[in-house]
């Protein structure tokens, strides 16, 4: 594996993404969390979904529920199949790293996108977070259980998955002027994932 895939995961996607949006879970098992997110949004809400992917079935939840989405990925053959999916909406090719909007949304979604990003990278996520959110703004993330690496075989293609500990991501919320409001540690009711969802209240 280069180890240039190491640091742009998305790279990986450009040779798979066919085959992810073919394979990939369709059967919303994030729903509970995308939920809670719903009883969170005032009306008119706007969502950024960083790491969106082709779309399905995240960002096509929040269409279905009359929420602004904005979609945003890496990956171009990933934002190809979004566009072709939802035409009608907004979709920009970005780095999640490199992100910096003069605009700030509601809810931001890093679900199982984040965790491909290197380590050393996340802690500087938090504040790009931050800048992208209202105040009372929710975030959903998800992430590993405890530091480290692992890798996946996906559609032939090994891809890069990365973790910090659980204490430091409590303490870049805490940082970051965010509450934690849920922390669920592989639930099995959502294909083992280690959720967080937490709302940003600035001081």
């Amino acid at each position: 594996m280069e180890k240039g895939e190491c640091k742009n995961v998305y790279k990986v996607y450009n040779k798979i993404g066919s085959w992810f949006a073919e394979n990939r879970a369709a059967d919303l098992v994030e729903k509970a969390y995308l939920n809670d997110i719903l009883e969170h949004l005032p009306a008119g809400a706007k969502v950024l979904d960083l790491g969106c992917g082709d779309g399905k079935p995240i960002l096509e939840y929040f269409i279905k529920h009359g929420i602004n989405v904005l979609g945003v990925d890496a990956s171009t053959q990933m934002i190809e199949l979004a566009k072709a999916n939802f035409p009608t909406t907004g979709f920009l090719l970005k780095d999640m790293r490199e992100l910096d909007l003069e605009e700030e949304f509601d809810a931001i979604i890093a679900w199982h996108s984040f965790f491909h990003l290197p380590a050393g990278d996340q802690p500087n996520m938090f504040a790009i977070f931050k800048r992208h959110l209202k105040p009372d703004g929710i975030l959903l993330f998800t992430s590993g259980t405890e530091r480290g690496e692992v890798w996946s075989m996906n559609g032939g293609e090994n891809l890069f998955h990365a973790s910090l500990a659980t204490a430091e991501y409590q303490t870049l919320l805490l940082e970051n002027e965010f509450k934690l409001l849920r922390h669920k540690i592989n639930d099995p009711d959502c294909g083992g994932a280690n959720v967080w969802m937490a709302q940003y209240k600035p001081r």
